[in-house]
């Protein structure tokens, strides 16, 4: 079964179309973002797993093909087309608010984030109603995820999951705090990936102090 960059490669040879021509396709749709055709060869031979959101609408477009079909492999390959040359505009999962890591402390079950305030990004993933984007700050879970990266949250995740990565409040913070999971003979650790990180920074023991307030479905790191 063909995967993200199998499916992207095929219709591409399907539509006669270089390497050099779709990533020119692409770059005149988003300019302002890095794609060319080696970052299409690393898509297609499977070195690179996934791309921004504006670059998988852009090609979606130069492809002329269903995003579903593309990303997941479901669903019909070709865009329904209407009259004279129109077709209908990529279907998008969802679409989530990027809020700070304050409103995420405090999220609540009637949190609203109206769509003048807040900017949205496409969800690259299925994804909970109420999933929310935040953007990673420092360096305590690089190298997996670095400063200025955007994770998706989905608060109504909050099983207590070994390995799970999630976003938990402290009491004595007033901001949440992103970390993975730890589950160890009944105790359970809030644990930082930096390798460079000392002991009592890189483990924070939860003994009621802490609750969790979502879990991380999708990340997405600007290329």
């Amino acid at each position: 079964m063909l995967d993200f960059g199998g499916r992207l490669k095929q219709r591409r040879d399907e539509l006669e179309l270089t390497q050099d021509e779709v990533a020119a396709g692409v770059k005149k749709l988003v300019p302002e973002l890095s794609f060319n055709r080696v970052t299409l060869s690393n898509i297609e031979n499977g070195t690179q797993k996934s791309v921004k959101d504006r670059i998988l609408l852009a090609l979606v477009k130069v492809l002329k093909c269903s995003p579903d079909w593309l990303v997941y492999g479901e669903g019909d390959k070709e865009l329904a087309t209407f009259g004279n040359n129109v077709s209908t505009g990529p279907k998008v999962e969802q679409k989530c608010p990027l809020i700070s890591w304050v409103q995420a402390g405090v999220f609540t079950s009637i949190q609203e984030f109206p769509e003048q305030d807040y900017s949205y990004y496409p969800c690259p993933t299925r994804c909970g109603p109420r999933t929310y984007i935040l953007e990673v700050r420092g360096d305590s879970m690089s190298p997996r995820f670095e400063e200025g990266d955007l994770i998706y949250v989905d608060p109504d995740q909050v099983e207590a999951d070994h390995g799970k990565f999630v976003i938990a409040q402290l009491e004595d913070s007033p901001e949440a705090t992103f970390k993975q999971l730890q589950v160890m003979d009944g105790r359970k650790l809030l644990k930082a990936l930096n390798p460079d990180y000392p002991p009592e920074l890189k483990y924070i023991q939860i003994n009621g102090n802490c609750r969790l307030v979502g879990t991380v479905i999708a990340h997405v790191r600007p290329i």
